[in-house]
């Protein structure tokens, strides 16, 4: 009798994310009931929050993970349904109302129509914060992780070098699913 080769599995973040994005789905908030921009924002808040599951930080404070939201869109929006999650043995604190300080942060998601980018980038210079977003061109602009369309799926850029000078250490395992810019 013939065995039968094992199948290949999917890389451990292909899992999380599908796992996810199933969670989505049975909440309520996967493809049946989503519009195909309802549904992408979905997919990129889903990102966000398995994307820090694969970075170190060289600390983090003991009562929660501070994941701060400037902009206001349908990704941003969704990203306050996570407040409370744990990660990192923490729970996911969010703050979207803009009266954040950014250094205060560790998770810094950006959203496409906020144009302070620029103001804020240079407040976090030095800081160990990790910076998110779907605006164009966001990793080669000084960003760390930019989240981009193509071939109908979400994709991941993600500038090495600003997270060095951010002090944040990226999973070799996220860097293998993303493109790396300079």
């Amino acid at each position: 009798m013939k065995r039968r080769a094992p199948r290949p599995r999917p890389p451990l973040l292909h899992r999380l994310l599908q796992c996810g994005l199933a969670i989505l789905a049975v909440a309520g908030l996967g493809p049946a009931t989503a519009t195909s921009g309802e549904l992408e924002a979905k997919i990129k808040a889903a990102y966000v929050f398995h994307i820090i599951k694969f970075v170190d930080w060289p600390s983090l404070p003991t009562d929660a993970l501070h994941l701060c939201v400037a902009g206001n869109d349908g990704v941003t929006l969704l990203l306050a349904d996570l407040a409370g999650k744990q990660v990192k043995d923490r729970p996911l604190r969010i703050d979207n109302d803009g009266s954040f300080e950014p250094a205060q942060c560790q998770v810094l998601y950006v959203g496409r129509p906020e144009r302070r980018w620029p103001e804020l980038q240079a407040r976090l210079r030095g800081q160990a914060v990790l910076t998110v977003s779907d605006q164009e061109g966001f990793a080669r602009g000084g960003g760390i992780v930019g989240l981009y369309p193509e071939g109908g799926k979400i994709k991941l850029e993600i500038n090495p070098d600003a997270a060095r000078s951010a002090n944040l250490r990226i999973s070799a395992k996220l860097l293998e699913l993303a493109r790396t810019v300079p």
